[in-house]
């Protein structure tokens, strides 16, 4: 039953009824006469294997609003490479494929490297950062899309979402962050649900009351790896290069952009991807030190580590004890969380699994403390990508080199 729960900063477009979507679809081609549109997805080979990136692919071939459909991958060699230009012949939009370790984008890199601007990680952050650099230099499209390619339970509806406030001519959004329900026989998302919610209001209780941390936590799903924005804000935002992508992006936006041009949109329940493994076991027997550069716990410390990275930059003292006193709010705060979704989870009528949520709370606290100890005894700078207008400014060749690169690549 859907809800139009509308939040103090930025906007909420909900999913209330069924409409005609080929109807909405010719509406939003109307629209892109003037503003067209470039799809981008991050993509290592290895899903191409896989039965989601198929799937997205059978439904794009009925999407006719699209301008191109750029794919920036990496983690393949020459014939991966060759394999991968005809696995997409299928779709009817024009493909390009950005071959981020290939040799003709790895000499880019290493001029931006050169030039002291950043070092190439490969990663999501880059593979979504240069293609970003590529539609920009061509000055083609006024909107970017992007979504990952391991959406099992992609429908082309969520696309034309997606697109639709930051493209229409009278909304006037800039940024359009989508946000789900992750749920089959249980509730999965762990990360936002267990880990990111609690910690924004235990910083909120910590420090009190911060815009950046309200606007934070107004979002519905941070960590949802979807969303639209203009050229024009693309230009101007730099980009995490770890798992604090999606956090360190939001903060990016709200930097450079008002709260006013920014909303979030109901892409649809039951949205399912890969789920990570939690790199952590609650059941050893041993006193070794958990991992933390694994698994979400990975993820979590990287996050933790925007976090703070981004509140310090705002001018927000994050001492020692101000981060010890954080750790610990979290832990009740997450820890009563689980009971609401213990009790939504039974009216419901799903599995919830009390003992892996605590010990998900667990883990996600000792990745906490990593990211405390971090930030404060080796005074963290997060890896951030520079912006394309530097890039462009620094570089005035790059922008026809990269569109150079790509297209030999792309030759057949």
């Amino acid at each position: 039953m859907p809800d139009f729960y509308q939040h103090r900063q930025i906007t909420t477009i909900h999913q209330l009824r069924e409409f005609d979507l080929d109807e909405r679809e010719a509406e939003l081609k109307t629209f892109t006469e003037k503003r067209e549109i470039s799809l981008v997805l991050p993509a290592l080979f290895s899903e191409l294997q896989s039965p989601a990136l198929p799937h997205i692919l059978d439904e794009l071939q009925q999407v006719g609003y699209v301008e191109e459909v750029v794919f920036s991958m990496n983690r393949m060699n020459a014939e991966e490479f060759a394999y991968s230009k005809k696995f997409f012949e299928r779709l009817p939009q024009p493909v390009h494929i950005i071959w981020n370790d290939g040799p003709r984008v790895k000499a880019l890199y290493q001029q931006l490297a050169d030039a002291q601007l950043t070092s190439y990680v490969p990663g999501k952050g880059f593979n979504v950062w240069m293609a970003y650099g590529y539609i920009l230099a061509k000055e083609k499209s006024t909107v970017i899309a992007a979504h990952d390619s391991d959406i099992l339970s992609y429908h082309r509806e969520m696309l034309m979402r997606l697109c639709l406030p930051v493209s229409h001519p009278h909304m006037g959004y800039e940024y359009c962050k989508s946000f789900y329900g992750r749920v089959s026989d249980r509730m999965y998302g762990r990360v936002t649900r267990l880990f990111v919610l609690p910690l924004l209001r235990a910083l909120m209780l910590t420090i009190g009351e911060h815009p950046l941390l309200e606007y934070l936590d107004s979002f519905r799903y941070p960590l949802s790896g979807e969303f639209a924005i203009t050229s024009e804000l693309a230009r101007t935002l730099r980009m995490p290069g770890d798992w604090g992508l999606e956090i360190g992006l939001l903060c990016e936006v709200y930097r450079n952009t008002t709260t006013r041009r920014v909303c979030q949109i109901d892409l649809g329940s039951n949205f399912e991807h890969k789920h990570q493994h939690l790199g952590y076991d609650a059941n050893k027997k041993d006193d070794t030190e958990p991992q933390v550069d694994q698994g979400l716990m990975k993820m979590a410390r990287e996050i933790a580590l925007t976090l703070f990275s981004n509140l310090a930059s705002e001018g927000v003292l994050l001492s020692e004890s101000a981060l010890k006193s954080t750790r610990l709010a979290y832990l009740r705060l997450a820890k009563e969380m689980i009971l609401k979704y213990h009790d939504d989870a039974v009216v419901n009528g799903l599995n919830y699994f009390r003992h892996e949520e605590a010990a998900a709370i667990e883990a996600f606290s000792h990745a906490l403390d990593a990211a405390a100890t971090q930030f404060n005894e080796h005074h963290y700078e997060p890896p951030q990508i520079p912006n394309w207008n530097r890039v462009f400014s620094a570089i005035p060749t790059i922008a026809e080199q990269l569109i150079e690169a790509v297209a030999e690549d792309n030759k057949v």
